[in-house]
C-alpha cells in the first residue's frame, strides 16, 4: 500500500520512478512530446502553403492589366407598336407617368388604322380556337380588344354628328359584347360557344370595318 501511495505521489511530481515503472512512464512522455510536436509542425506547415496559395492567386489577379468597363449612352430607340414613340418609354423618365405606361392618343386617321389592324388580329384566332388552344386565344383576344375599345372611343369622338356617333357607338358595344361572349367562351373551353361567338364577332367586326371606311 505505501508502496502503491510512493508511486502515484512520483507521478504527480514528476518524479521519475525507478525499475519497469520509470522507464514506461518516460516512454509515454518522449511519445506524448513527439506527437505534439509533430502536430505543430503539420499546422504550421498548412499555415505557410495557405499563405503561398494565396498570395500566388492574389498576384495572378493583378498580373493582367486592369480593363477600364465603359458605360455608354442608352441603345437608340428600337420602334414598338403603333401608337408609341419607342419600345424603351416604359424607361425613360424624363417623360411623363402618363406617357410611359399607357397607350396614347393617336388622331382619328391612324386610330382608324390601327383598329382594323386589331380587327384583323381578332379574325386571326380562328386557328387557334380550332386547336383549342385556350390560354392564347384568352391573352392574344384581351391585348387585340384593348386597343380596339381605345381606338374605337378616338374615332367615334372625332364624328361630326350625334347620328354617326350614336351608330358607331352602339356597333361598339354590340362589338364587345360578342368579345366578351368569346372570352368567356375561351375561359370556360367551350369549342361550341367559341365558334357561335366567333361566327357573331366576325359579322360585327365586318359593320365596324365598314363604318369606319
Amino acid at each position: 500500500m505505501a508502496q502503491t501511495m510512493a508511486s502515484m505521489t512520483g507521478l504527480s511530481q514528476g518524479v521519475r520512478l525507478p525499475g519497469p515503472a520509470g522507464r514506461r512512464a518516460s516512454r509515454l512522455t518522449v511519445r506524448a512530446s513527439a506527437e505534439a510536436e509533430t502536430a505543430g509542425r503539420r499546422a504550421v506547415l498548412g499555415l505557410m502553403a495557405t499563405a503561398v496559395a494565396g498570395g500566388a492567386f492574389t498576384q495572378a489577379v493583378h498580373a493582367g492589366p486592369v480593363a477600364a468597363i465603359k458605360v455608354g449612352p442608352p441603345p437608340p430607340p428600337s420602334g414598338g407598336l403603333p401608337g408609341t414613340d419607342n419600345s424603351d418609354e416604359a424607361r425613360d423618365f424624363d417623360l411623363p407617368l402618363k406617357n410611359r405606361f399607357y397607350l396614347q392618343p393617336l388622331p382619328a386617321a391612324e386610330a382608324a388604322a390601327r383598329a382594323k389592324e386589331s380587327a384583323q388580329d381578332i379574325l386571326k384566332l380562328k386557328p387557334l380556337i380550332d386547336k383549342k388552344q385556350w390560354p392564347y386565344v384568352m391573352n392574344d383576344l384581351r391585348l387585340r380588344a384593348s386597343y380596339l375599345r381605345y381606338d374605337l372611343k378616338t374615332v367615334i369622338a372625332s364624328k361630326a354628328t350625334k347620328e354617326e356617333k350614336k351608330s358607331l357607338k352602339d356597333l361598339t358595344g354590340k362589338l364587345f359584347d360578342t368579345l366578351d361572349g368569346l372570352d368567356h367562351a375561351a375561359k370556360i373551353k367551350s369549342p361550341s360557344e367559341a365558334e357561335k361567338y366567333f361566327g357573331e364577332t366576325k359579322t360585327v367586326l365586318g359593320d365596324v370595318l365598314a363604318k369606319l371606311g
